[in-house]
């Protein structure tokens, strides 16, 4: 699935140019995700009792989840976001992509499900410690990304509280996803998306064994010849 997605950039190329280093977009090459997130896979993933969080515009729903898919559909139509963690845990066909990626990359591999009313985005300015893949399955999304100076390769067992985004310099970049487009989102590059219509959206985040402890990335540091996996 990662070759699809990469199209007629190919593998090298990638992993020469981008991987961890640069965001790099492609259009329509993801299209063959678009049936691993509709909505009934989200009325599957909450029967099957995926971890879920309700979000607006980086504003954290206190209130327990909804239990249903219905109330659920209610939030999204009032402004809220719906963000499922760990989905491949939850439905074969997710499972599937997972392990298509698990397959091409070292390192845990999580899929995770964004529903983003218009309008409207989930969280604010973050970094994760993944190497994160998006396919737009549904409507239009524009993301926003900034290269970290901060804290530039981030490991997951000493993640800050406080990121401290109003520190960082570095110019701010733009990729619009419709439906059917791959973006891929470097370990520790500052991002932010807003949907411009609703969308639905999967993000396979690959966690790679440098970016787990402190200690696997000064390992990874002292002995990989390159960055190719």
């Amino acid at each position: 699935m990662l070759t699809t997605w990469l199209g007629d950039i190919g593998r090298e190329r990638f992993f020469a140019d981008h991987f961890q280093q640069a965001p790099f977009a492609q259009p329509a090459t993801a299209r063959s995700a678009i049936p691993f997130l509709r909505w009934r896979t989200i009325e599957a993933v909450m029967a099957s009792g995926a971890d879920m969080l309700v979000v607006r515009d980086a504003k954290l729903r206190r209130e327990p989840s909804p239990e249903n898919f219905y109330d659920a559909l209610a939030l999204f139509n009032d402004g809220w976001s719906l963000v499922f963690r760990r989905c491949e845990k939850h439905e074969p066909g997710l499972r599937a992509l997972a392990d298509s990626f698990a397959a091409e990359l070292e390192g845990d591999v999580s899929i995770q499900l964004y529903l983003t009313p218009a309008n409207h985005h989930s969280f604010s300015w973050h970094y994760d410690c993944e190497d994160v893949f998006i396919a737009q399955t549904g409507g239009v999304k524009e993301y926003y990304l900034r290269r970290n100076t901060v804290n530039p390769e981030p490991t997951l067992d000493a993640m800050p509280k406080d990121m401290h985004y109003e520190q960082e310099t570095t110019p701010t970049i733009a990729s619009t996803l419709i439906t059917g487009d791959c973006l891929y989102i470097p370990r520790g590059w500052w991002h932010v998306a807003r949907a411009l219509e609703d969308s639905l959206s999967i993000s396979v985040g690959v966690l790679s064994p440098a970016a787990a402890t402190r200690k696997g990335a000064q390992l990874a540091a002292s002995s990989a010849p390159n960055r190719q996996p």
